[in-house]
C-alpha cells in the first residue's frame, strides 16, 4: 500500500513543490544576473577581504571567477532556503495533515502506520531531490547565459550535497511531527537546526571547539568543501541519506503507539 500513499503525497504537494520550484529558478536567474557586471572588478573582492572572518568562510573571498561567485553569493544560502522548505514539508506530511483531520482517513484504510510513515519519507525524499535537480538545472543553464559556465558534473555535486543536507532535517521534522503529532514544533525543530547549523558553521573559522566538532555538520562539505572545484566523495551523500533514513525508523515506533488526533 505505500506506492499508492507515495503517489498521493506527491499529488496532494505537487501544488506548493511548484511553486517553490519557481521561486527557486528566478532567484537564480536574478543572482547569476549580476555575474557579469562584476566579474572583472578586483575591488569586489578587495571588500570580501574586509569582512569577518565568519562571513567570508561563508560568501568566500573572490567573486570574480564564475566558482567562487555562484558558491559566494547562490550557494552559501541555499542551505538556509532548502533548511526552510524541507522542515516545512516534512513536519507537514503527517503532523500537518493530522492537525487538518485528514489523517484519520488513511489510517481508517487496510495500511500499517508504519507503510505510511515509508510512504510519507520516500515523498519527501523525492521531493528535495527534485528540487535539487532544480537547483542544478537552473545553475548550470544560466550559468552558460551569463558568462559563469560550470562543469555540470560540478554543479550537480554541489546541489546533491545541498539538497541531501537538507534531507537530513526535513527527514528530522517528519519524525519529528510523526512521533508528537505537533507540526509547528516538527517544523522548528527541522529548519531551525537546519539554520542553526549554517550559522554555526559560519563560527567555526573562529572558535576551535566548533571547528573540532565541524565533522558532525552536515553542511560542512557543502559550504566548506568547494564542491564547485573539486569532486565530491560519495560518503557525506550517503552519509546524510543515512541519517535522514535512522531518523524515519526511530520515529516509527513512537507513530505506531500513539494516538493520532489527540
Amino acid at each position: 500500500m505505500w506506492p499508492e500513499i507515495l503517489r498521493e503525497s506527491l499529488r496532494d504537494a505537487r501544488r506548493g513543490w511548484l511553486w517553490w520550484a519557481i521561486g527557486l529558478v528566478l532567484y537564480v536567474l536574478l543572482i547569476l544576473a549580476f555575474y557579469p557586471s562584476i566579474k572583472s572588478d578586483p575591488s569586489v573582492n578587495e571588500i570580501m577581504h574586509k569582512l569577518p572572518a565568519s562571513l567570508r568562510v561563508l560568501f568566500g573571498e573572490d567573486l570574480t571567477t564564475p566558482a567562487g561567485y555562484v558558491g559566494g553569493r547562490l550557494f552559501s544560502l541555499m542551505p538556509i532556503l532548502l533548511s526552510v522548505f524541507a522542515g516545512l514539508t516534512g513536519a507537514a506530511l503527517i503532523a500537518g495533515e493530522e492537525a487538518r483531520g485528514h489523517l484519520e482517513f488513511p489510517l481508517a484504510q487496510p495500511v500499517s502506520r508504519r507503510a505510511l510513515l515509508a510512504g510519507r519519507t520516500l515523498a519527501l525524499l523525492i521531493l528535495l531531490l527534485g528540487l535539487g535537480f532544480v537547483l542544478f538545472l537552473g545553475t548550470w543553464a544560466a550559468g552558460q547565459v551569463f558568462q559563469a559556465p560550470l562543469p555540470a558534473a560540478r554543479v550537480l555535486e554541489t546541489a546533491a550535497l545541498h539538497t541531501l543536507g537538507a534531507w537530513v532535517f526535513g527527514a528530522l521534522a517528519l519524525g519529528v511531527g510523526a512521533a508528537t503529532g505537533r507540526a509547528g514544533v516538527a517544523s522548528a525543530v527541522g529548519a531551525g537546526l537546519g539554520i542553526g547549523l549554517v550559522v554555526l558553521h559560519t563560527l567555526s573559522g573562529q572558535v576551535a571547539a566548533l571547528r573540532d566538532l565541524a565533522w558532525l555538520n552536515p553542511w560542512k562539505e557543502a559550504l566548506g568543501g568547494s564542491p564547485l572545484l573539486h569532486p565530491v566523495s560519495v560518503t557525506p551523500l550517503l552519509v546524510c541519506l543515512l541519517v535522514g533514513v535512522a531518523f524515519a525508523l526511530i520515529a516509527a515506533p513512537f507513530f505506531q503507539n500513539r494516538d493520532v488526533g489527540r
